[in-house]
């Protein structure tokens, strides 16, 4: 039985073996090649009835939607089985942790949420120009077939972009309206097997950044409740400050790149600031952040993000957006880490660690783009003052 791999497909060839009554030991399943087209017809199974799915759990259902995008050749067959003893009569397989069935489709689950969730990472869009318009065009190579399961991600990372994501199994498109699906691109021996040529900017190694400027080049403005501790002014402790490193390492930042703001203001569930309140924190905002001369803003939580731009900011309009601002810096502004761990459902608060990890990744590489061009720049100015300056005199011997 040939089925594609795409969960629709295998619910049409399922439901058609079960109403025939077929045990998981007479099917051999191979993948289709090429996308799925539609209902498929094992041998009359339009005429099939449709009770053999109405007992299934629609936990079931979420767990095979990640399984179809495994690469295993065996997940097919093992779906089969496992729905196959669920109707009939072993319904609450699913909570038998022990179970060897069900402990080879949770490995292949976890397998294809990590996929997603790097892809969604480390993915880099290259700006570019289709039909006389600005596109963004991505390539990458996931373990699994996860573009499906990805590009809602980055729709609502990059919501205002036109962008097109490649990889070898498949596409995603998204033109502001409308997103649509289409064939993968292979890219011939890519460099390091994985991923195309970058732009030089994207070369600077993701180690610890330099600080030539003399000064630490990030400053963290945060505002999670019940971290600052007298005197030394520490901020995101615990579990909170935990993850926070843990993200900032990935992201290529160290502590030792870091400042944090001595400006700290409970956030979580506290009322919004008014004018004036936001006023006095922005006033010594500016004097410290003018004795630091960080070159990027982090910007973590709806309070941080009051104190920084007034009672008006709003964190799910302005968050993951690089801004200039009047002090030669850029910001961005994010989730406070305790709102990411604070979700008890375990799908949203993987969610929001996917988006916070995509944004400190993002401020990072605008930051390496900064030190690069600042690099650059002081390269042009020693060519040009060895250039202009005046010739040495020559000695002419007595």
């Amino acid at each position: 039985m040939s089925v594609a791999s795409e969960l629709g497909a295998f619910r049409d060839v399922a439901r058609g073996l079960l109403a025939r009554g077929v045990p998981p030991e007479r099917v051999t399943f191979e993948d289709t090649p090429g996308p799925w087209m539609g209902q498929v017809d094992p041998g009359g199974m339009e005429a099939a009835q449709d009770w053999a799915l109405a007992v299934v759990p629609g936990d079931f259902l979420g767990l095979a939607e990640k399984v179809v995008c495994h690469r295993d050749p065996a997940r097919w067959a093992l779906l089969y089985r496992v729905l196959w003893r669920m109707t009939r009569g072993e319904r609450r397989l699913l909570e038998r942790e022990g179970d060897l069935d069900i402990q080879r489709l949770r490995r292949m689950e976890r397998a294809v949420r990590r996929d997603v969730r790097n892809l969604v990472i480390r993915v880099r869009f290259r700006r570019g120009v289709s039909d006389g318009a600005e596109r963004y065009v991505a390539w990458y190579k996931p373990d699994h077939r996860v573009v499906r399961l990805a590009a809602p991600f980055l729709v609502g990372r990059f919501p205002s972009l036109c962008w097109s994501l490649f990889t070898p199994d498949a596409s995603a498109h998204w033109d502001r309206v409308r997103l649509t699906y289409g064939a993968g691109l292979r890219w011939e021996d890519p460099p390091g097997g994985t991923e195309p040529p970058v732009a030089p900017e994207s070369r600077v190694s993701r180690g610890p950044l330099a600080r030539g400027h003399g000064a630490l080049p990030v400053m963290l403005l945060g505002d999670v409740p019940g971290t600052w501790e007298e005197g030394g002014g520490v901020c995101f402790v615990g579990p909170a400050g935990k993850f926070l490193e843990v993200v900032l390492s990935r992201a290529g930042l160290r502590r030792t790149d870091l400042r944090i703001s001595r400006d700290a203001q409970s956030g979580g569930h506290a009322e919004p600031l008014d004018w004036r309140e936001a006023q006095v924190h922005r006033e010594r905002l500016v004097a410290e952040i003018a004795e630091a001369g960080p070159l990027l803003l982090l910007v973590l939580g709806s309070a941080a993000g009051q104190m920084f731009w007034g009672p008006g900011f709003r964190l799910d309009l302005f968050r993951g957006r690089l801004v200039q601002t009047p002090w030669g810096a850029v910001a961005m502004a994010t989730f406070a880490p305790s709102e990411v761990l604070r979700p008890e459902d375990p799908r949203q608060q993987a969610e929001l660690r996917v988006h916070f990890e995509a944004d400190l990744r993002a401020a990072a590489d605008g930051l390496r783009r900064t030190l690069v061009a600042r690099a650059e720049s002081a390269r042009t100015s020693r060519s040009r003052e060895r250039v202009n300056a005046p010739a040495p005199l020559a000695y002419r011997p007595p």
